[in-house]
Formats: structure tokens, C-alpha cells, sequence
């Protein structure tokens, strides 16, 4: 068998193939082997007739494509396999020639996409500072505050609305020629005023209103706004205050730490806890705005010429977690897209670059951890596993422990998670 290999833009192949007349014969008689087994003639038994016998009762097209399903696959697996090429796609198959008599070869081109050359330039010059954690007085006083928020008492007032209270409000959005605008009305609307949840000049129109009171005023959609027909747009609206509650005065004592928590403490052991919280959110949140960093700058150093198919492979990754995303808080996925007026299509073309991003990471990525031998031995990897089981419940360990245990990718994963690790670190000061 003769192969002749050649490149194509986008780390596309492609490979003639050409299949001598042997060959092809040898898997023309294993077709005419399988078509006996599944017909019947008189006088002969399923899967023992002549070839004369299958050839004269069956087809020659038939004949053809049988054997086509035995030569392709085989021939196409050993250009591959002897040609060291790492495939990503399946084969688009031309035939060029056919058998039509002894002695003819069988000929034919496939076109596949295969793993990309990578270059990676000097990647020992990246050099990430790490930001030091320090959790402020106020970030702990602040969050002290919204923990108490969730837990304040109310009580109906009769005086004009200001900041801070909560309002139930009833209004509807009307455009310049007076027509109600759909999905701008409400009828039992819960508002606290000042937390800039409605649009900008909403809130501070709602203040100084009383309670029963009807007003009418005009707000502008900001541009980026998140629904497309409403970005920029003029609306007017009329809305009703039908309650008004002010908060009741609330301080941090041992009393409210207990409805708080459950547990007696006291104000200096909470704070504590709510430094030591904050503070771990923080280097959660460090640690992962550094990671994001590196690899930025890993994409930056990272050349390669990517098939459509590994694109086309990532945004179908990207489309079904933002589906999950969607799906986890209440809403299908066609809703979602009704309301940000996009299709499918878009979202593709919206994210192709962060696709792209994505490929070109971890193929960057993948080649340093080769480059400069970060190894993850074996024992690394057992403890880090036994790491994870731990955090489970005590009666799903078993389970866990035997999915590690059958599944090599899940090791592979945690390997290759540690062995980036290294990366990362390797590339920070």
C-alpha cells in the first residue's frame, strides 16, 4: 500500500492512498464471506457458498460497497497509524479509481484535520507577580452590614419614600406614542431604593413619594443595556407606591450573632470569622484572576494553526456549559435566547475568539509541561485522590474510590491538573 501525504492550510492532510490489487481482493473476500452469512439460497447453508454462487445471486454494487466497508476503515487506520499522525476528525473520503478488473489498484483521497504544529516562544521570560491578601476594616464592617440586612425586620411607615427603604411599587413602561411596552409592568414590585437594581432614574424618581402615590416619569435605557430592543430606548413610566418599609433599628450583639448563626459567640469571635471567610474568598478569587493571568499569557507566546474542526469541537464544549449555566438557574435554553434575541449561531460567532483562546491554551500549555519535564509521579497523584474522596460523605467513598480505580482519564486529569499546577507556578514570582 502506497501513501503519499500533503499538508493543506488550517493543519489539514491529505492522504492518497493507493490499495494494490491484493489487497483489495483479500477484503472482497472477506466481503463475499459476510454476505453469504446473511442470505439464502437453495441448496446451500448461510455462510457456506461458493463465491461463484454469492457473485451470481447478489448485486456487483452490493458487492462493491461490502467490500468498501472492510477497505476503507483498515487502510484508512494503517496510513494513519504508520504515518504517526494524530487525527481529530473523521476522514472526508474521494474515491478516485475503482477495481474493475484484475490487476487494477483501488485508489482514493482523505482529507482529515490532524493536531496542530505548536511554537511556543520564551515561555521562562513569564514571570506573574502574585497580589498579597489583605482583608480591610470596611470590607469586614460591610459584609457585617449585609449579613444583618438579611436578617432586619421591617415595619410600614406613612412619611415620603428615601433611600434605604423597601417599597412595593406597581408600574408599566409606555413609549413616545403613549403604547404600553411588553415586559415593562409589575404589579407587587419588592424595591429597596438606593440599591441600583432598576434602570438608572428609576430609583431616584420612586424617592420622596408617598405611599398611595401615582407618578408619572421618564427614564432612559442605557445602551449596553442586556435586552436588545430596549438598549437606548425613551420609556415612560407610570407607577403607584403601594407600601413603604423602613428598616428597624438593628445592632451587632451576641443576640443577633445567635439568630445569625445558631451559635452563641461573641462580636469579636464573629468578626473574626467573617475575616477569616472574607479572607479565603479572596485568595480563591487571587488565585484564579493569577491562574487566568498565566495562561494569558501562555495564549500570548502560542502559535498554532488550528483545524476548523478543534474550533468548531470548543465552542460545541462552550455552548453546552453556558446551557448548564442557563438551566441551573430556572430557565431553557430557548427562553434564554428569546431574551437576549440571539440564536445559536450567534452565540458561536459571539464566542469564536474565547474558543480559540481555549485551544490555544491548552495546547500551549500541554507543550511547556514536555518542554521543561514537569513531571506528576504516581504517588502525587494517589494522594491527591485520596484528597478528594475525603471531602465526600463518608458513605460515597467507596464509590469514588472505585471510579478512580476503573476510570484512567480521571487520573489522567488529575495528573495533568497537577502538572499544570507546576506550570503555574514555575511561571509566577
Amino acid at each position: 500500500m502506497k501513501v503519499n501525504i500533503k499538508k493543506l492550510p488550517k493543519s489539514e492532510v491529505e492522504l492518497t492512498i493507493t490499495v494494490p490489487y491484493e489487497t483489495y481482493q483479500k477484503w472482497e473476500k472477506k466481503a463475499l464471506e459476510d454476505i453469504s452469512k446473511n442470505i439464502k439460497i437453495d441448496g446451500f447453508r448461510p455462510g457456506n457458498m461458493p463465491e461463484e454462487v454469492v457473485r451470481q445471486n447478489v448485486e456487483p454494487e452490493v458487492i462493491k460497497a461490502t467490500t468498501l466497508d472492510h477497505v476503507l476503515p483498515q487502510t484508512y487506520a494503517e496510513a494513519v497509524q504508520k504515518n504517526d499522525l494524530q487525527v481529530v476528525t473523521q476522514p472526508k473520503v474521494d474515491i478516485k479509481s475503482t477495481v474493475e478488473k484484475e490487476g487494477d489498484e483501488f485508489v482514493y483521497v482523505a482529507t482529515v484535520a490532524v493536531m496542530p504544529e505548536v511554537k511556543i516562544g520564551d515561555y521562562k521570560k513569564i514571570k506573574v507577580a502574585r497580589k498579597p491578601v489583605e482583608v480591610e476594616a470596611k470590607s469586614i464592617d460591610d459584609t457585617i452590614q449585609m449579613i444583618m440586612d438579611r436578617y432586619a425586620e421591617w415595619k410600614d411607615v406613612e412619611r415620603k419614600a428615601k433611600e434605604g427603604d423597601r417599597a412595593e411599587l406597581a408600574f408599566e413602561g409606555f413609549d413616545e406614542k403613549g403604547e404600553a411596552i411588553p415586559n415593562t409592568a409589575s404589579k407587587n414590585h419588592p424595591l429597596i431604593l438606593g440599591s441600583k437594581t432598576m434602570v438608572p432614574g428609576f430609583e431616584e424618581a420612586v424617592i420622596s413619594m408617598g405611599k398611595g402615590e401615582t407618578k408619572e416619569f421618564e427614564v432612559k435605557f442605557p445602551k449596553d443595556y442586556h435586552a436588545k430592543p430596549m438598549q437606548g430606548k425613551k420609556v415612560k413610566f407610570k407607577t403607584t407606591l403601594n407600601r413603604l418599609e423602613e428598616k428597624k433599628e438593628q445592632s451587632l450583639d451576641e443576640a443577633m450573632i445567635e439568630k445569625i448563626t445558631g451559635k452563641k459567640q461573641s462580636v469579636e469571635e464573629f468578626k473574626k470569622l467573617v475575616e477569616e471567610d472574607l479572607k479565603k474568598e479572596m485568595e480563591h478569587r487571587n488565585r484564579q484572576d493569577h491562574d487566568n493571568a498565566v495562561v494569558s499569557e501562555v495564549i500570548k507566546i502560542t502559535k498554532a494553526d488550528l483545524p476548523e474542526a478543534i474550533i468548531e469541537q470548543e465552542l460545541s464544549v462552550m455552548l453546552d456549559e453556558q446551557k448548564r449555566r442557563i438551566q441551573q438557574q430556572g430557565l431553557s435554553w430557548e427562553q434564554y435566547l428569546g431574551h437576549i434575541k440571539k440564536t445559536e449561531e450567534d452565540f458561536k460567532k459571539d464566542h469564536r475568539k474565547g474558543a480559540e483562546e481555549r485551544v490555544l491554551a491548552r495546547l500551549g500549555i500541554q507543550h511547556i509541561i514536555k518542554d521543561a519535564d514537569l513531571k506528576v509521579e504516581k504517588e502525587a497523584v494517589d494522594k491527591k485522590i485520596q484528597e478528594i474522596i475525603s471531602q465526600y460523605p463518608e458513605e460515597q467513598q467507596k464509590m469514588v474510590h472505585e471510579h478512580f480505580e476503573k476510570d484512567e482519564n480521571a487520573r489522567q486529569n488529575i495528573r495533568h491538573n497537577m502538572a499544570a499546577d507546576k506550570l503555574i507556578d514555575m511561571l509566577s514570582k
